[in-house]
């Protein structure tokens, strides 16, 4: 038996947080990010730097409270309740859209639109306690990573469907030329489209896929502390990411990328979030400039980037200037592995290919004297990841900390055991 491993390099991390001293010198045309109340001596590293691809968004080290591994199929139940649900909303949009039409008045189309709206955004405050509620369970292990995850598919579905009623309410104004949603009414709509956009997500998408048998995952690996998540999968030959940081959403905060513009001479909040950005995001600043939003009053700028490796969406909070939610599509074709761990065991062969925390791995099971494709499944830490194809690879995502992985191939079963 032989047991080869070459060490993994301690990862470089983008420190995230800096302070921008008053004598830092600012880009031509752009106003210096504000200040932030964190130094990046004592706070924990939020964005983490990934080789040869953007940067992502983490649970600082040691916060993490559970982590596993979880199929992605979904009970009858919630596959129904998911159905009736969507029925439901699009009942509730088509009854909107013929009450606009049918109103006399722009006064009573400006009261449907305000009433339509408060009903939304109750919705989605409800839909955000429900899934903070859901992260503290799961974190506590109140709840089964599963349990967690049909929370999940369920507010992505909700927050579709209400972004589609807002679609709706947003395009109403078409049907009557004489009429346009007023300035106020605007700004509630964007306010809770921002809120409702950073409910839904890839990873949850892939579970109401499966939840209809349209596609199909191996598995999800699930992170999370008491009120961060972290999703990830590998699905159509890509890595798919979304994390969650409620601790970085400061709602009722000020806006300070609004503030520091409104405080230099030609400013704008624009410029000052897309500097912002450039320091979380270097690798994918070198490359381009991504484009930016932002929603209403809320503090909410998006940030939205195709990149050589894959795409990228970051919500930006005004409050504390950090990302607190972000999506990421990675080709697998473009991972850049940073170390390997092989062991021979008889006749079979294991090779990982590791990447970075939670990130996309690269296992391969071969016969050690032909070095012929094994067919294999695999197991971390007991629980299922997968099996490989008929090239003997499987691409899953690697789990944070030290873990054990078991093979097995017809009758041989091989357990390679993976340092931190």
């Amino acid at each position: 038996m032989v047991y080869l491993v070459v060490m993994r390099p301690p990862s470089a991390l983008l420190v995230a947080l800096l302070f921008v001293t008053a004598t830092a010198l600012p880009v031509a045309g752009v106003a210096p990010a504000p200040a932030h109340s964190q130094t990046a001596d004592t706070s924990p590293l939020r964005v983490e730097r990934v080789d040869n691809t953007t940067n992502q968004l983490t649970i600082p080290d040691g916060q993490v409270r559970a982590s596993t591994y979880e199929d992605a199929s979904v009970d009858v139940a919630t596959a129904v309740q998911t159905g009736s649900n969507r029925l439901h909303q699009r009942k509730d949009t088509l009854a909107f859209e013929a009450r606009f039409r049918q109103l006399d008045t722009d006064a009573q189309r400006a009261a449907l639109v305000g009433e339509t709206l408060a009903d939304v955004q109750r919705r989605q405050a409800a839909l955000d306690e429900r899934q903070d509620a859901a992260i503290r369970r799961f974190a506590n292990g109140q709840l089964t990573a599963k349990q967690f995850l049909q929370v999940r598919l369920l507010v992505h579905a909700e927050a579709t469907e209400l972004l589609e009623t807002l679609d709706s309410v947003d395009s109403a104004p078409d049907t009557v030329p004489s009429y346009s949603l007023n300035p106020a009414l605007s700004t509630r709509l964007r306010n809770v489209e921002g809120e409702l956009q950073t409910l839904s997500g890839p990873v949850a998408q892939r579970l109401a896929a499966a939840a209809v048998g349209s596609e199909s995952v191996d598995s999800i690996y699930v992170e999370a502390s008491t009120d961060s998540y972290v999703l990830t999968t590998v699905a159509d030959d890509r890595y798919v990411r979304e994390t969650r940081l409620d601790d970085e959403r400061a709602p009722s905060a000020p806006d300070q990328f609004l503030q520091s513009a409104q405080n230099t001479d030609g400013a704008d909040r624009f410029n000052v979030a897309d500097e912002r950005a450039s320091e979380l995001y270097t690798w994918l600043y070198e490359r381009q400039r991504p484009s930016f939003t932002y929603y209403g009053t809320t503090g909410i700028y998006e940030l939205t980037a195709n990149h050589p490796n894959g795409q990228l969406t970051a919500y930006l909070d005004g409050g504390t200037t950090n990302v607190f939610y972000e999506e990421q599509f990675r080709d697998l074709s473009g991972v850049q592995t940073t170390d390997t761990v092989t062991r021979i065991d008889g006749t079979l062969r294991v090779t990982i290919q590791r990447s970075t925390r939670s990130g996309p791995m690269l296992v391969a099971v071969t016969d050690e004297a032909s070095g012929n494709a094994v067919g294999a499944t695999i197991a971390i830490d007991g629980q299922p990841v997968g099996a490989t194809g008929a090239d003997g690879a499987l691409w899953t995502v690697e789990p944070e900390g030290a873990y054990a992985m078991n093979v097995t191939a017809d009758t041989t079963n091989t357990t390679v055991t993976v340092p931190a």
